[in-house]
């Protein structure tokens, strides 16, 4: 375990520009400003409240060294909690949602399974899905398929459309005299919709390195992928960025062979889901996964990427980076705060470097924690002094 700790500066104070919903709203406003700054809360199910309460921990710790100012406020419950079979959002997280947003604030929500974040994603117009695939460079060495150094060092932007394709579908099922139960799914794409993230996505990518690579599958779906060529093209000659394309089983290949090729990766629904969970293969676990979702408004849900984890709950074993990371996130984008968003990133990193680990990264030499140790541990590497080891 090492003794001594380097204050590695934040990758994304490195990399980052500009705020994304800058890039995302079509009227982008200043983020709110203490004391009007209003939180959300929705701490899930399954493993929900326990990374939930880290991520908190780590909140309050930086509110004791940076004003931040935020006034929390805290929703029912998301995903099978709440009691419907399928999960949907109920009424009442969603008048709760509604009035975090029209007080300017954004809602942190834990892992919630069932309907819940596709209804949430309609009922809001929260058309764009950022998932954010970024190395931690204390893990680099325990990524599985790293090799020849080709996936030590990863910064990939997963654009993913919310508002049409397979998630935001229609339904149903019926009973056929010869084949028997029939389940049938019905799902589109409309030019505005393709058009609204990709030029997301295009300018994302003019921020940072330039490229965007469409992810499509033309033998499979020829008429939507076609209307997403067609529809990508001039809007990224017009931004002024490259413009790739690709179908999605070879951007799977691609992924895991050479990551680095990609910059900002813009898809529909249901491949972007796909190649976010395999692009968390480079952090070293789903547990540091994490996203956010946009509407053109501002709006803004943050989240793991991760699910509930329900053999998890109330074993203290679940990693709650993925959530303290997207709090960050919100910090930075929502709020304006980017010297908070920093300090948590770089309190993690911190922490890594000092060799706790939870179960899902732990490794030889290194000290095992639960997830509420993991928590403090960061919420203590948030307020003391950078060159020294952080300790249980």
């Amino acid at each position: 375990m090492p003794s001594t700790v380097t204050d590695y500066p934040s990758q994304s104070a490195a990399r980052r520009s500009r705020r994304w919903l800058d890039l995302i709203a079509l009227s982008p406003s200043e983020p709110a400003t203490a004391p009007s700054r209003v939180l959300g809360i929705l701490p899930g199910e399954g493993v929900g409240p326990e990374v939930i309460a880290a991520a908190m921990d780590v909140l309050d710790a930086t509110a004791t060294v940076l004003p931040i100012g935020l006034t929390r406020r805290t929703g029912g419950m998301i995903g099978h909690g709440c009691g419907n079979h399928d999960g949907a959002l109920t009424d009442d997280v969603a008048e709760f949602c509604g009035e975090i947003f029209e007080a300017g604030g954004a809602v942190l929500c834990g892992p919630g399974g069932g309907r819940f974040v596709y209804d949430m994603r309609r009922r809001f117009d929260l058309f764009c899905k950022v998932a954010p695939l970024r190395s931690i460079a204390a893990l680099h060495h325990l990524v599985p398929l790293r090799r020849n150094g080709t996936s030590s060092d990863v910064d990939i932007l997963v654009v993913r459309d919310n508002a049409g394709g397979v998630y935001q579908g229609s339904w149903g099922q019926h009973i056929d005299p010869v084949h028997g139960c029939v389940a049938e799914h019905h799902f589109s794409y409309s030019e505005s919709q393709v058009r609204q993230i990709v030029t997301v996505g295009a300018r994302i990518a003019k921020a940072r390195r330039g490229r965007i690579d469409v992810v499509v599958k033309d033998g499979g779906v020829p008429t939507i992928s076609d209307l997403w060529r067609r529809t990508a093209e001039p809007i990224a000659r017009e931004i002024g960025v490259a413009c790739g394309f690709c179908n999605a089983d070879f951007a799977a290949y691609d992924l895991i062979r050479r990551p680095q090729k990609f910059d900002v990766i813009v898809t529909p629904n249901l491949i972007g889901d796909i190649l976010a969970d395999l692009g968390a293969v480079f952090l070293g676990s789903r547990g540091l996964s994490y996203s956010a979702n946009f509407s053109a408004q501002g709006h803004a849900v943050y989240q793991t990427g991760h699910g509930a984890a329900h053999d998890l709950a109330r074993t203290d074993r679940c990693n709650p980076v993925g959530q303290i990371l997207s709090m960050a996130m919100m910090l930075r984008e929502s709020y304006g705060l980017d010297e908070a968003a920093d300090l948590v990133e770089r309190a993690i990193e911190r922490v890594y470097l000092s060799g706790y680990r939870t179960d899902d990264l732990l490794e030889p030499q290194c000290r095992p924690v639960g997830t509420r140790e993991m928590g403090e541990l960061i919420a203590k590497a948030v307020v003391s002094p950078v060159n020294t080891t952080v300790t249980a």
